[in-house]
């Protein structure tokens, strides 16, 4: 577990890439449990229990759905495994580090300092999805950079569609 954890923060500094993560069944549905929890745990800060889990399934379903059409595509249905495993186990690390950022925003909107770390987070993230969409496909820096902000941008919205924030009047 030590080795898949240091390999996905490997992934994260741009030092390894998703075919080094092995093509295994058991590293998927691993992957995806911890996907689940961290996102939930991450999104019910904010939310109900409920919205909470649906919202990361609802995400889950997104991120295979995405990699599954980019790789079809691509005709590289072969690295499917793997490049879940990355975009999951990596956006997994990266949720991790933003709970406390989260957390804190969610005490003080204002906090300037928190939300610069959320940007640099948020930055980061789509570095680290272009880092693995450029190698899942063998395409540009700049192709993956701009799949991957399609990406996450259509992934909000979808999102923000289905799960619109409640402000109070």
């Amino acid at each position: 577990m030590y080795a898949y954890l240091n390999l996905l923060f490997n992934i994260c500094s741009f030092k390894k890439r998703p075919q080094d993560i092995p093509h295994s069944q058991l590293v998927l549905r691993l992957t995806v449990l911890a996907y689940a929890v961290t996102g939930y745990l991450l999104i019910h800060v904010s939310t109900d229990t409920l919205s909470a889990l649906l919202q990361a399934a609802v995400e889950i379903i997104l991120i295979i759905g995405f990699a599954g059409l980019m790789l079809s595509l691509a005709n590289k249905l072969s690295r499917l495994v793997q490049t879940i495993c990355a975009l999951l186990g990596t956006d997994a690390l990266i949720s991790i580090c933003a709970m406390p950022i989260i957390a804190t925003l969610n005490l003080d909107p204002n906090n300037i300092l928190a939300f610069f770390a959320m940007l640099a987070l948020m930055i980061w993230h789509w570095l680290v999805t272009t880092h693995i969409i450029r190698h899942a496909l063998d395409k540009s820096f700049a192709f993956a950079l701009g799949i991957a902000f399609l990406y996450i941008f259509s992934a909000s919205q979808i999102i923000g569609l289905l799960f619109p924030a409640i402000s109070s009047a």
